[in-house]
């Protein structure tokens, strides 16, 4: 997580780093390298949800060539429940609160989600693995282990969809 601050923080050009010494300043553009991070973050996690969500569809193509009809409801709501998913992290506050704003995010909160966020990634990486493994479970057409790793991976969206709340509740200040 602090790898991620530090290397945005390590690209400022020069005046930028000027700039963080001046009194005053140095506070607002801590501020903005945090939400980059945050940004950066949420960016890399929607990828890797649409990583996981080709391979989900590409296993989708085996069960429809082997006629697995009693498959498609579920496989139709765990596939919604990807994109839903995967376009709550993309749509996401990136943590930003401007003057007149109701609601500030000050530093200490904005490094808590930068940290909440770093957690959310070895989910979605955990998810990403599972779609693979389904894929290759649909290509050698082992249909009963398919079946147990969709519960896997509907257990797996919903902590995930879970932890996506939880993270709105934190900017909310819930």
């Amino acid at each position: 997580m602090s790898h991620i601050y530090e290397k945005v923080k390590g690209r400022l050009a020069l005046l930028e780093k000027i700039e963080t010494i001046i009194p005053g300043y140095r506070g607002y553009k801590e501020k903005e390298l945090r939400r980059e991070s945050d940004k950066i973050i949420r960016d890399y996690l929607f990828r890797v949800m649409t990583e996981a969500k080709n391979n989900f569809d590409e296993s989708l193509i085996s069960v429809v060539e082997a006629e697995r009809t009693e498959l498609f409801n579920t496989l139709n709501r765990i596939a919604a429940i990807i994109d839903r998913v995967a376009e709550k992290i993309h749509h996401a506050s990136y943590g930003y609160s401007g003057f007149f704003d109701a609601i500030k995010i000050r530093e200490n909160e904005l490094d808590s989600l930068i940290k909440f966020d770093y957690t959310l990634i070895e989910n979605v990486n955990m998810l990403l693995q599972k779609c693979k493994e389904l894929k290759t479970l649909a290509d050698g057409r082992d249909f009963e282990a398919y079946k147990k790793k969709l519960d896997e991976i509907k257990i797996m969206l919903d902590e995930l969809s879970a932890a996506i709340l939880s993270r709105e509740n934190l900017i909310r200040g819930v």
